[in-house]
């Protein structure tokens, strides 16, 4: 299947060295933005890339692309996937998939007319530490209390605090570390536990932005708590506490590199049983897998989860009067 590149940030270049090993993908095209011309001539002869463009309409009427790989600002995803999807092409987007539910509902509607497959690229749920943690949240009891966090001091909060604003801090392009950051969380949350009844969001806010904030989900008899920064770090370790057992999951959400199952009782079990290192080896192997296969029953599922994950983001917006998206002009 031949893809075409949307992007050439730092996402895309952790990417392509990971795409590159899966047989199933061959690089067809890449689409430049324009701002730095060289850095996707490098990438084109650094992993063989037939084509470059520099106009998006012209490039997604390459037909000789198949699937279309985004990894462009938060505000883009939307319409360059509504684009792809009228070309007909499969659209694996990254995370987060649009920024409201209607948006995301609309581009399952039309990819169902178009008969492709859109899918978000979320590293945490196709690695096979997460389908042992779920299991294991059986041996908990009852699940009472779950902290999740993933916090990252930005490499760009530096330029942020001396006014220049980078695509992840700038409103105007659906960034905050909400939706950059403390999405892995709730990915995780709704992985697990399903849609929450009640979300609420505190936020630190700068330039109209939030660089930190504590997200609430309620399920009723379980609170859950989502911990996101990057104007901050920390050592990442999560919690997901039942009146049985608990569990700590050490390292970064988007990773799930290992957990342990503690009872109260006694007696401890580790578990690390992801079979690569780089943690989006096995989400790409997978969604390889299921467009190669066509199987539209698990890219139902997947999108269902990716709704409630835009609810969640939503919902968390408005509880802390944040505005994003195009209209927020700086």
């Amino acid at each position: 299947m031949n893809i075409g590149i949307v992007g050439a940030g730092k996402i895309v270049k952790e990417a392509l060295p990971v795409m590159e090993q899966i047989p199933e993908f061959t690089f067809q095209s890449i689409v430049s933005s324009g701002r730095n011309p060289e850095n996707v001539k490098n990438l084109q002869k650094q992993f063989n890339i037939k084509t470059i463009f520099d106009d998006y309409e012209q490039f997604i009427q390459d037909e000789m692309i198949d699937i279309i790989y985004l990894a462009v600002p938060n505000h883009l995803h939307f319409d360059y996937a509504r684009k792809a999807i009228q070309h007909h092409k499969h659209v694996i987007c990254e995370k987060p998939f649009t920024l409201t539910k209607a948006e995301l509902v609309e581009l399952k509607d039309l990819a169902q007319a178009h008969e492709v497959i859109i899918i978000e690229a979320i590293t945490n749920l196709y690695l096979s530490n997460f389908e042992v943690l779920k299991q294991s949240i059986n041996e908990l009891g009852n699940c009472k209390i779950a902290q999740f966090n993933y916090s990252q001091y930005s490499s760009r909060y530096d330029n942020f605090k001396e006014g220049i604003i980078a695509p992840a801090f700038d409103p105007s392009k659906g960034g905050g570390a909400l939706m950059d950051i403390n999405v892995y969380n709730i990915h995780l949350a709704v992985g697990l536990f399903g849609k929450p009844e009640g979300v609420a969001y505190f936020a630190n806010i700068q330039n109209n932005i939030d660089t930190s904030g504590i997200l609430q989900l309620d399920y009723n008899d379980m609170k859950v708590v989502c911990i996101g920064a990057k104007d901050s770090s920390s050592d990442n370790q999560s919690y997901i506490q039942g009146d049985q057992a608990m569990i700590n999951i050490k390292g970064p959400t988007n990773e799930l590199t290992a957990f342990e199952l503690k009872y109260n009782q006694g007696g401890t079990q580790a578990y690390q049983v992801n079979p690569y290192n780089h943690r989006m080896y096995e989400e790409f192997v997978k969604i390889a897998q299921i467009i190669k296969e066509k199987n539209f029953d698990v890219v139902a599922q997947k999108l269902e989860h990716s709704i409630h994950v835009v609810e969640v983001l939503e919902q968390a917006l408005d509880s802390a009067n944040i505005k994003v998206g195009p209209s927020q002009k700086q």
